[in-house]
This record gives C-alpha cells, structure tokens and sequence, in this order.
C-alpha cells in the first residue's frame, strides 16, 4: 500500500507519482476541491433516499481523492500501451491472460 502522507510531503515522491510539483498540485486541489463539492451538492439535491447507506470511501480527504485520480491518469496509459504495441496475435497467443488482467482492472 502506498504511504500517501509520505508522497504528499516529500516534493521528489510527488512528482513522481503525479508528474506534478507541489504547487501546481495545491492550485489543482483548489479547484478539484471546488468542484467535487458542487458535484456531490448537486447529487444529493436529486437523491429519494437519505445519504449514508452503502460502503463509506477509503479515500477519506479531497487531497487523498485527487491524488489517485493523477495516479491513474499517469499509470494507465502506460499498461494500455504496453499491450497494444506487440501484434494482437501475439498477445492473444503468448499473454492472453495478461490481456484479460488489464481488461478487468
């Protein structure tokens, strides 16, 4: 598991890990912030039944949320990548398991 409050203060590891410095993360939380807030408002506003039913988040804090969102976006790619660039007969011969692992992530 990721040691997050590790990442998130040393400026080496975030980078890293975001491709963002620590400044340009905080001007990104800020929005990210404002957003998210607008986006689950507006969710409850439609709901017909009250909130608190189901799993509660493991990513508790907005800057928890917002750092496994760049994540991904950093990560994906690269997996996505590496299974197209071999020829799909290939793949579907040597590492179809592979394939069906990215598939189902």
């Amino acid at each position: 598991m990721l040691n997050l409050d590790r990442i998130l203060n040393q400026e080496r590891l975030l980078r890293e890990m975001t491709g963002l410095n620590r400044q340009a993360f905080n001007e990104l939380l800020s929005q990210f912030a404002d957003t998210y807030e607008r986006t689950v408002f507006n969710s409850l506003a439609n709901r017909k039944r009250a909130p608190g039913g189901g799993r509660k988040p493991t990513l508790r804090s907005i800057e928890e949320k917002l750092f496994y969102i760049l994540l991904y976006c950093k990560f994906y790619p690269t997996y996505r990548n590496r299974v197209t660039d071999f020829d799909d007969q290939l793949m579907l011969v040597s590492a179809g398991l592979w394939n069906f692992y990215l598939d189902a992530a």
